[in-house]
């Protein structure tokens, strides 16, 4: 699945969290709001992916525009999906979310400041 707009994020997201049938755990705006608190700590881990940013602000989505294309390199877009789903994991209750958390959110910052072989 290629990973081009918020919609495509939500649902590779909601795989992850086996959250794909509806009523949904998990809200899509706050999914969505993940995604936006990734970019922003992608930006203190790698500002060299930002400089098209740099004399404007960072683009902020929104569950209204599930359609809006996501300008995040290739190669770190799956990264970003981590941190969306580890950043819901991290609201659960449950005390075996905490250790998956962790791991998805230490995927995360892995791939962003790593080389991968």
């Amino acid at each position: 699945m290629a990973l081009d707009t918020v919609a495509d994020y939500v649902t590779q997201a909601r795989t992850l969290l086996l959250d794909e049938i509806e009523p949904y755990r998990y809200p899509t705006a706050d999914l969505v709001d993940a995604l936006n608190n990734g970019i922003l700590e992608a930006r203190r881990l790698r500002p060299d992916l930002f400089l098209a940013y740099f004399n404007t602000s960072l683009p902020s989505y929104s569950a209204a525009s599930l359609g809006t294309s996501v300008f995040v390199d290739p190669q770190y877009r799956m990264s970003f999906v981590y941190y969306i789903v580890g950043q819901a994991q991290l609201r659960d209750d449950e005390p075996n979310q905490d250790t998956r958390a962790s791991a998805f959110m230490s995927k995360f910052i892995a791939q962003m400041i790593s080389i991968q072989s």
